[in-house]
């Protein structure tokens, strides 16, 4: 299956190329996040803090069948910059084998890590499905919270700082952070699929989030350094899991 994508850089476009591609991309999300209000995804994209904010679009026979907002932003931190990745991805049900929107980050993380080499960079989102939650920790040790392995200090104090960006964040136990996110549409029959495909980290993230099916989810973080974004892309390569 040859799926194509296209980059657009929504923070440089002109205010009248803003406002058209912002109807695009609303009308996709709505297919991905149906109980969503249009304010929070008009906030999340103008952000003052971002200053860049790729959108990766996937095209099946120029059908969108997906699409990834990965927004930037540059903030201090103990009086020194940091670049913080956020993503809000969607695919359609059909095509979400394919690993799209963990591949299309990769991409974007290794060209900012090639521009600002000096500048540490974090990925920091909000996980709200135990699949999406092990795709992501499966292909990488550094991802936290996570099974075997206590999160680092320097994570932590990332992690608290941006905990300010939300609303009524819980604190569950000492590194498990959660709160209200748009639940994205899943069949009842995915539901079980999930239970049935349950590993390790599906466990973990079920046993902290169980209120997952409610919009509740954790707030995850990864440092987006040059041996973690090879060792995630090797992995998904090879199929390997960790």
């Amino acid at each position: 299956m040859k799926i194509s994508e296209n980059v657009i850089d929504f923070s440089k476009l002109s205010t009248e190329k803003k406002h058209d591609f912002f109807q695009q991309l609303w009308d996709f999300d709505q297919k991905i996040f149906p109980s969503s209000r249009i304010e929070q995804l008009y906030e999340y994209l103008h952000d003052p803090d971002a200053v860049a904010i790729p959108v990766v679009q996937f095209f099946h026979r120029d059908k969108l069948i997906g699409q990834n907002i990965i927004r930037i932003l540059k903030l201090n931190h103990k009086n020194r910059p940091i670049l913080i990745f956020n993503s809000r991805a969607g695919v359609l049900p059909e095509y979400r084998s394919h690993n799209l929107t963990l591949n299309s980050a990769i991409k974007v993380a290794m060209q900012f890590q090639i521009r600002f080499p000096a500048i540490p960079m974090w990925f920091v989102a909000t996980v709200t499905q135990p699949k999406v939650y092990t795709l992501f920790a499966s292909r990488s040790v550094k991802f936290y919270p996570r099974y075997d392995a206590e999160m680092p200090e320097e994570y932590m104090d990332i992690l608290k700082s941006m905990r300010v960006r939300h609303h009524d964040v819980q604190q569950r136990t000492e590194n498990i952070f959660v709160h209200l996110c748009d639940l994205p549409k899943v069949t009842p029959e995915q539901l079980v699929q999930l239970r049935n495909k349950s590993d390790v980290h599906i466990q973990y993230f079920m046993q902290h989030v169980p209120d997952y099916f409610d919009g509740m989810g954790m707030m995850c973080i990864c440092k987006l350094n040059v041996s973690t974004i090879f060792e995630a892309s090797m992995n998904i390569a090879m199929g390997r899991a960790v």
